[in-house]
């Protein structure tokens, strides 16, 4: 590893050590609410959602999306950040938001770790891993009453569109749904799904997608543990 390499990682590791150490005194709190975009690489609607495994293939190649609308952790503001990860037969990757500062990025990646189920599998050095690899990208996220549109930078990119149910004008929305931590999730499909890092390489249209708004906080996971998307399905 050469200088430039050893002051860009204690670039990042620095936040960590100071969230790090603030958390002895006290458990770090936090809070945040927004909305959530994904794809799959299932068929509408996905299986997942209904307690079932994939279909119809056997792996459910996702990609999640979160925006922070309001967010804090601690006295760090996080409003307007994004965080996400895709998850595929090589390994996941997160994607962190390359606005961040560096301490809300470690902020962000401390709340990503209990809110994706990640237990600290992180690896910064941006290659795609079975483990967690580590990504600081320009996310775009974006929806309206149509549909949603996701992009981690130059890796991958989804669009979709809702599904409209009876009335011809609302769009159909599951409840109480298991698989990914939102009280309503609007249904969509994909009209391209497609990512490329290190060996997960993938192209898919006409494919599951989901759109819902979340609200989390840090008491929730003090007790009950990490509540978001199983990951053990993307192999």
């Amino acid at each position: 590893m050469n200088f430039k390499q050893r002051i860009a990682l204690l670039s990042l590791l620095v936040p960590v050590f100071l969230l790090a150490n603030d958390g002895k005194s006290s458990s770090p709190s936090w809070h945040i609410k927004g909305s959530l975009s994904d794809a799959c690489s299932c068929a509408v609607p996905c299986t997942c959602t209904f307690g079932r495994g994939p279909s119809p293939h056997h792996y459910c190649y996702g990609m999640d999306s979160y925006k922070i609308e309001q967010g804090s952790f601690n006295n760090i503001p996080l409003d307007g950040l994004k965080f996400g990860i895709t998850h595929a037969k090589y390994g996941s990757t997160l994607y962190l938001d390359k606005n961040a500062s560096p301490v809300q990025r470690a902020a962000v990646m401390q709340i990503a770790n209990q809110v994706l189920s990640l237990k600290n599998g992180f690896f910064p050095s941006g290659k795609s891993t079975p483990r967690i690899a580590t990504r600081d990208v320009e996310i775009t996220q974006e929806y309206d009453d149509h549909g949603n549109h996701v992009k981690f930078g130059d890796d991958g990119e989804f669009r979709a569109q809702y599904i409209i149910g009876r009335d011809g004008k609302t769009p159909i929305i599951v409840k109480n749904n298991p698989d990914i931590d939102i009280p309503d999730a609007i249904k969509g499909h994909t009209n391209f799904y497609h990512y490329a890092f290190g060996r997960n390489r993938f192209s898919y249209k006409d494919t599951n997608s989901s759109q819902g708004h979340f609200e989390y906080d840090s008491s929730k996971y003090e007790t009950s543990g990490s509540a978001g998307r199983d990951n053990s399905k993307s192999n």
